[in-house]
């Protein structure tokens, strides 16, 4: 379910939490990251022309941090429940900054935060996070999940009410490059996937399942190379490549 998910709506990337195990996690075409001295906890995957480095993990399986070119992706998922308010104020300031980077890079930190930021995040009692808050707004993210724009969606429904658990935060100049965002129902997992767009101007390369081969003879002729230099510019003006980024 997992594989037919992600290659039908074409993802990139996708971050994942509460993952069990990595072993039962085999798609063609992706390599997969995680989890945590434990063997269960978030994972990251990645298309296989994708280039994931620097990558960093939390030993409790609780969060990872890779580098795509310049872009830092950070993968958490928060201590849940009532129960766990203070370890999930600690788990911001004390763990998750260990992910961060040191300097000022472009930043999508994205995952399951076990709380809320808004009350319309929220049929039922909120449960906020000062130490996310001082997190997002020192690095100065932003939710990619515009309400003013998109009508209120919540990834986490039970007996007693529903709360946009899952979210991602991006720096300003990745939500300037969004193409859009939404969420999905999936079968595999109790949350709702968000899928975000962005338009990244880095290179990036996609092979598709095989490519024409060319007769080099025609390299050498004149009246070709003056053709294709036409036809290579006219088309990088028409043909953008768009990154899709997809957790739950």
């Amino acid at each position: 379910m997992l594989e037919e998910f992600i290659q039908k709506h074409d993802v990139d990337i996708a971050v994942l939490q509460e993952v069990t195990s990595v072993h039962n996690i085999t798609i063609k075409g992706y390599q997969i990251d995680n989890i945590g001295t434990a063997g269960h906890g978030t994972a990251t995957l990645t298309r296989d022309d994708l280039q994931m480095h620097r990558i960093r993990r939390l030993p409790s399986g609780q969060g990872l941090a890779a580098y795509y070119n310049n872009i830092c992706l950070v993968n958490i998922y928060a201590p849940s429940g009532t129960s766990n308010l203070a370890e999930r104020e600690d788990f911001f300031i004390s763990e998750v900054t260990d992910l961060l980077p040191l300097a000022p890079t472009e930043l999508i930190m994205a995952g399951d935060f076990n709380c809320v930021q808004s009350d319309s995040d929220c049929t039922e009692q909120r449960y906020s996070s000062r130490s996310l808050d001082k997190v997002t707004q020192g690095l100065r993210l932003v939710d990619v999940w515009d309400a003013s724009l998109n009508a209120q969606a919540f990834t986490h429904y039970t007996l007693t009410g529903a709360a946009r658990l899952d979210r991602i935060y991006v720096s300003d100049s990745i939500r300037k490059n969004k193409q859009g965002v939404e969420t999905l129902a999936a079968a595999f997992t109790d949350h709702l996937a968000v899928i975000l767009r962005v338009q990244l101007s880095i290179p990036f390369t996609h092979w598709g399942r095989g490519r024409w081969c060319m007769n080099t003879s025609y390299l050498v002729e004149s009246h070709f190379q003056d053709k294709l230099k036409i036809e290579w510019t006219e088309w990088k003006k028409h043909i953008p490549r768009y990154q899709s980024i997809v957790h739950w």
